[in-house]
């Protein structure tokens, strides 16, 4: 997997809201940039399911819809790619919009709004530096981002972790070719203090520098992360903006 120099990733959508004057509600957006040298991508992950939350923090944001160059849907849920089609009327035509399975619905939405749908059942770096880890077995059809920052290691956004956050995660390092892991940043579906204790306990083994758990992740999950993840534990919300590299 190719190495991009830094990342910078924005979250448009999630179910509270970081950024005075932007908006929440159930689902999650990021956008996600990357830079290497003079080259920059621009790449979004889900699109929520609220179009109206989604524009609304956009614009606020200042965020350039325009840039983007390709789409990742993490999963078939509503909260995460029902605003698809009006966001993909604001792009270039012919965008790629990566996803974990063929559901016939989904593509002809897809190909009705004039994007191009790509089914990822197997890994792809689809930008330089940025990868689908491929469907991931193990629950609901469901692939994570990935991204290889120089010097640091992995950076994985997930969508909602349904097949099973430890399995995201090694399906992560196995895919890439890199063990190393910096970022994990997204939906981990767990709720419980004690749930929330044993993935601060794995990401804690894993050495992860920056752990930031959004959308379906519990108040009492994220407290028990934090209380073993400490000053490693990056608060997440609507505009919220983490850069590293």
């Amino acid at each position: 997997m190719k190495e991009v120099k830094s990342v910078r990733i924005t979250t448009i959508v999630d179910n509270d809201v970081w950024k005075e004057g932007l908006v929440s509600s159930w689902g999650l957006s990021f956008y996600v940039e990357t830079f290497t040298n003079d080259k920059k991508h621009s790449v979004l992950m889900d699109t929520s399911g609220s179009f109206q939350t989604f524009f609304n923090n956009a614009s606020e944001l200042g965020l350039n819809l325009a840039a983007i160059e390709a789409i990742l849907i993490s999963h078939w849920h509503g909260d995460h790619c029902g605003a698809l089609s009006q966001v993909l009327s604001m792009l270039k035509p012919q965008t790629s919009v990566y996803v974990p399975s063929e559901i016939s619905f989904g593509i002809r939405e897809i190909r009705r709004a004039s994007g191009v749908p790509v089914v990822c059942r197997k890994p792809m770096e689809f930008v330089d530096g940025v990868m689908s880890t491929g469907e991931v077995p193990g629950g609901l059809s469901e692939h994570s981002l990935l991204i290889n920052v120089k010097e640091k290691g992995l950076v994985v956004l997930m969508g909602c972790s349904h097949p099973g956050f430890v399995n995201v995660l090694r399906r992560a390092q196995k895919v890439s070719g890199v063990e190393k892991m910096y970022a994990v940043i997204g939906g981990f579906h767990i709720s419980g203090l004690n749930v929330g204790l044993k993935i601060g306990e794995f990401l804690r083994e894993l050495d992860v520098r920056l752990v930031s758990p959004c959308h379906c992740t519990s108040d009492d999950a994220k407290r028990g992360i934090t209380r073993i993840m400490g000053k490693r534990y990056v608060k997440n919300g609507s505009g919220r903006i983490i850069s590293i590299g």
